[in-house]
């Protein structure tokens, strides 16, 4: 009965469930799936898939073998998992092998920027200075000030912009329909959602209330088209 759920040598998938709701599955259970190879340290695993470069460590794989490690994604949707963890800076990869023909890529993960955005960090204790006082909660409102824009309102613009503007207001970003700021903001809807959703473990605000850009984004996102978008 034991083997039934898992053949041997098989691992269980595991996903981070915010993780996983923010990113998507597949993106979730490759980062954790990279934590797990660049920190296990079993004597059965494979060594030569890990090296260690500027004192960190880095695995690498093909992504076949990637497949072949999951074992539920496609080739093409690992690719675009991997894609999408490398733009908004989770994971970083680099080529490290010394022999020149061997190409693959190696990856590791940028905890710093995973504590940035979901503040989520590793298993070791966060040591808290006593004298700091806590944040200042961020308050937000119990109704937008812009209200929900109506399908006739949305439907001049173009779908990803449509997108965008709608998942923004899922999260409760409270920001109008034809604020300038979101045409900027296409060519990086990505890590404009994420910071988004990722607020209410970032910064100390209820999750429930509507905030405005300028009390949840970074300030370089809230620059104009002068300042590089």
């Amino acid at each position: 009965m034991k083997n039934i759920l898992l053949q041997n040598h098989e691992y269980p998938l595991i996903a981070s469930p915010q993780l996983a709701k923010e990113l998507g599955t597949a993106a979730a259970t490759f980062l954790q799936k990279l934590h797990f190879l660049i920190s296990e340290t079993r004597k059965y695993k494979q060594k030569k898939n890990l090296t260690v470069h500027q004192n960190r460590k880095w695995w690498f794989h093909t992504f076949e073998e990637w497949q072949s490690t999951l074992g539920l994604f496609s080739v093409s949707t690992i690719k675009r998992a991997v894609a999408k963890l490398k733009e908004l800076g989770l994971i970083e990869i680099n080529k490290l092998s010394k022999i020149k023909s061997m190409r693959v890529n190696y990856y590791t993960i940028n905890y710093k920027k995973l504590k940035q955005l979901f503040g989520i960090g590793t298993s070791q204790p966060v040591k808290k200075d006593p004298g700091t006082p806590p944040a200042e909660p961020i308050k937000g409102t119990d109704t937008p000030t812009n209200p929900t824009a109506t399908k006739e309102d949305l439907s001049i613009f173009h779908s990803d912009y449509r997108s965008l503007y709608l998942q923004l207001r899922r999260y409760k970003l409270d920001i109008s329909h034809d604020d300038p700021r979101l045409h900027q903001w296409l060519n990086i809807a990505r890590k404009i959602i994420t910071y988004t959703a990722s607020a209410p473990t970032r910064l100390n605000i209820h999750k429930w209330q509507w905030h405005t850009p300028e009390q949840i984004l970074p300030t370089e996102f809230l620059r104009g088209t002068d300042h590089g978008y």
